[in-house]
């Protein structure tokens, strides 16, 4: 039986599709990512939802959010550094994109399907944003998906098995 995914203009990070841009910046110090503070803090943000990523403390969290409709991925991964990080940008490049599938059981196990638009950029933080706790370099040989909030630990997972030189 074939399933179709479906998206609800009306409350998209609820419904059985997300499109979202990830930012990776890296250098020889590793990846940077985030540490989630209380999730209270999360919803000044556009389109990031702490509860859509299985919020616990002790996940990372990598700097991304879900795209408005009609905006373009590249203007989106703008709006993250600018937005989510306090970052100055610098030299962003479309890396991959990647989707999955994974059963909603709030849905009778139809699928939620996340598009993912990963991109490379040299980010420029100077401070660490009121909403997270810790924000840092993590090495790349050091890396597990397991250390990532939903849909992170993906993206994390297709890193760590890119030949592709990241410094």
């Amino acid at each position: 039986m074939t399933t179709f995914a479906h998206f609800d203009a009306q409350d998209p990070l609820e419904d059985a599709m997300c499109v979202s841009a990830f930012l990776i910046s890296a250098n020889k110090d590793g990846i940077l990512a985030g540490r989630m503070k209380d999730p209270k803090a999360w919803s000044s943000l556009d389109r990031v939802s702490a509860k859509g990523l299985g919020f616990r403390e002790d996940l990372w969290v990598l700097p991304a959010g879900h795209l408005h409709v009609g905006e373009h991925p590249d203007a989106a991964a703008e709006r993250i550094a600018s937005d989510q990080l306090r970052a100055r940008l610098r030299d962003l490049s479309l890396w991959h994109v990647l989707s999955y599938a994974e059963p909603m059981p709030s849905r009778n196990q139809d699928l939620h399907w996340d598009l993912c638009f990963v991109y490379k950029a040299n980010l420029e933080v100077h401070t660490i944003p009121p909403w997270f706790s810790e924000l840092r370099r993590l090495p790349l040989s050091k890396l597990s998906s397991a250390m990532f909030a939903r849909g992170h630990g993906e993206i994390v997972e297709e890193l760590t098995l890119s030949p592709e030189p990241w410094v």
